[in-house]
């Protein structure tokens, strides 16, 4: 096993010397515990001595309608008559996705209940640093194979959910979980260290995608993304959600292109929907709400989303840089934090002139 060392560590007796260790396969935080050098500085558990995380995912087809109540919601001027969808989507816009849902338990019966603004995107999966994240994954589909890879977490050969083999790779198999077939299940173990969670001058959390990585540009494209939050050692609730917020959403940008490349079937969508049909992004005036903004996709991908109606900040507050619009790659992750201090009904769109007139674009609410 290699380990890279950071510049900054602490050299035992001015050097420090690492060769082979071992692993034990029984107990995924063995190699992280191996010395204080790989803790990191701030106080709390070693990585995956802290609680353990059970998630039941399953991947699904289904059905997915990016504009479900059939109208453009942005541009009428007012709601007693409600606006046709812009051609060419108005009668092209319910296509075949594959998702990750998420089960109360082992079972995979009862589904667990999820906030309507998530949309497509798969189920929030929460950890404080410390933490072990353990997804027990199910593949439901007819005849897809698929997997679940986390950004951001550690994780063994095993649980990276990726196959691939490299130059110098002297491996002769891709880790267990690289491939998932229909009707298999897999369980992923991550660990939340110290590197996964935020940096001194982040806020209280952050987010990571999670996704497939089989065939990872088809695998997205057909819905299967979903966001990790990390929240600070010590600064988690009971559920992993951090206990200096009142509200957080998560909004991902990515044209999902369903019809190979033809315009009726590129849906702008945030978090799966269009012209103002995502539901449910409604604060309290008051309220300190994080926005966790991410970005997937092609080269067109390329998003600027901006609020109307408030500012937010990136960063620790005492360093933050303020705006009203970020910058957005694809498979990048921002976390901004805003005050809600400003009620009324907001536009929330991307500032890309091709993206606003495809759709790309909701609002929020600030109620008093």
């Amino acid at each position: 096993m290699v380990f890279h060392i950071k510049p900054g560590g602490a050299l035992l007796g001015g050097l420090l010397l690492l060769g082979s260790l071992p692993v034990s396969g029984n107990d995924a935080s063995h190699w992280f515990q191996l010395s204080p050098f790989f803790r990191g500085s701030s106080a709390g558990p070693a990585p995956g001595a802290g609680t353990v995380r059970h998630y039941y995912i399953a991947a699904q087809e289904m059905e997915w309608d990016f504009a479900p109540t059939d109208q453009n919601l942005l541009h009428c001027s007012d709601r007693q008559n409600p606006c046709s969808l812009p051609e060419p989507w108005a009668n092209s816009h319910t296509f075949p996705a594959v998702r990750y849902v998420e089960y109360t338990d082992e079972t995979f019966t009862t589904l667990k209940p999820q906030p309507e603004w998530l949309g497509i995107l798969g189920p929030i999966i929460r950890a404080e640093v410390g933490d072990t994240v353990k997804v027990h994954f199910c593949n439901q589909t007819a005849n897809g194979t698929y997997s679940m890879h986390p950004h951001g977490l550690r994780y063994r050969k095993d649980d990276e959910g990726a196959p691939y083999f490299g130059v110098n790779s002297t491996d002769t198999l891709p880790g267990a979980g690289a491939r998932i077939p229909a009707g298999e299940c897999f369980d992923y173990t991550w660990i939340a260290d110290e590197d996964s969670g935020p940096a001194s001058g982040d806020p209280s959390s952050k987010v990571w995608w999670y996704h497939s990585h089989v065939d990872t540009p088809a695998d997205t494209n057909a819905g299967l993304l979903g966001p990790i939050i990390i929240t600070r050692y010590g600064m988690a609730n009971q559920d992993g959600s951090p206990r200096d917020v009142d509200q957080e959403f998560v909004t991902a940008f990515f044209i999902f292109d369903k019809q190979g490349g033809e315009e009726a079937g590129l849906m702008h969508g945030i978090n799966g929907y269009v012209f103002g049909n995502l539901p449910g992004l409604v604060a309290k005036q008051g309220e300190r709400v994080r926005w966790h903004v991410l970005g997937m996709g092609n080269e067109v991908d390329l998003h600027t989303p901006h609020w109307h109606g408030e500012t937010v900040w990136v960063g620790a507050p005492h360093v933050a840089r303020r705006t009203d619009v970020l910058e957005l790659l694809p498979a990048s992750m921002i976390t901004a934090d805003m005050e809600a201090d400003n009620p009324g009904e907001w536009l929330y769109h991307c500032h890309v002139a091709d993206h606003i007139e495809a759709g790309m674009s909701t609002t929020y609410q600030i109620v008093p």
